[in-house]
């Protein structure tokens, strides 16, 4: 069934075919119709699952990517303890980092939403094996600045989500509210990602922004919560780098 998405309801500008609304609406059917094929019964169908990764994973148009990919958003949200396992075993990770090189900015940030939900969702263990081996924090930095010369609110709000594990489905474009006194830095090795990120992106007025938002973040995380202060200390060189953002802002001040 993805299969004839993928081959009979791409969406073309041109050429003789149904309306690009009309293709949408099928393509909208056959989602849900995968979906709950997908969930019935005990467990998850994986030939479907490796399936619509397959569809990730190949198909290059990203016009065609954004709906599947929310489906498995929305599959991840909806039912974690059958699609985590799942996904880590058909390393669903590595469409998410191939999404990642994507120069659709709607499907890098659905991308990591994936990823967050997936993380989330993962014990400590599983979340270590898949991330720490293959030093994945590191290319998720290197994947984000291939398309992205300054960090934006869109992406730091992403990365902030995925840092406290409270994610949402929306993507938010604009400041995130304040971090509430119980969050905690479930995944901080977020906070090297971000940081890199702040170092090599071109120097704006946005990029102010976002770094006193990230700032302010942190000194909110660490304030409210001990372990939240403990975790950054113990972070490598992290003291090093956070002076490195701070006294690179200073030329706004």
């Amino acid at each position: 069934m993805i299969d004839y998405m993928k081959f009979a309801l791409v969406v073309f500008p041109d050429g003789p075919r149904p309306a690009q609304k009309d293709i949408l609406a099928i393509r909208a059917y056959i989602l849900l119709f995968l979906k709950q094929l997908m969930m019935l019964g005990p467990g998850v169908k994986e030939d479907e699952l490796q399936s619509i990764l397959n569809y990730l994973t190949t198909v290059q148009e990203d016009e065609n990517l954004h709906d599947v990919l929310q489906t498995l958003i929305s599959l991840m949200c909806d039912h974690p303890a059958c699609l985590v396992p799942a996904f880590d075993m058909k390393q669903g990770v590595r469409t998410v980092f191939k999404l990642l090189t994507s120069q659709s900015q709607l499907i890098r940030l659905q991308a990591l939403k994936l990823l967050g939900f997936f993380l989330s969702r993962s014990t400590h263990k599983r979340k270590y094996d898949v991330m720490s081996p293959h030093n994945l924090y590191t290319l998720l930095a290197e994947r984000l600045l291939q398309h992205e010369s300054s960090l934006s609110f869109a992406t730091y709000n992403v990365l902030y989500e995925i840092l406290t594990e409270h994610i949402s489905q929306q993507i938010l474009y604009t400041r995130h509210p304040e971090p509430e006194s119980h969050y905690r830095l479930e995944n901080p090795m977020i906070l090297k990602v971000v940081a890199t990120l702040i170092r090599q992106s071109k120097q704006s007025e946005l990029l102010l922004e976002v770094k006193k938002l990230f700032l302010s973040d942190l000194t909110l995380l660490c304030n409210n919560n001990r372990e939240n202060r403990r975790t950054v200390l113990q972070m490598s060189v992290w003291q090093v780098k956070y002076w490195q953002i701070r006294k690179s802002g200073q030329k706004y001040d």
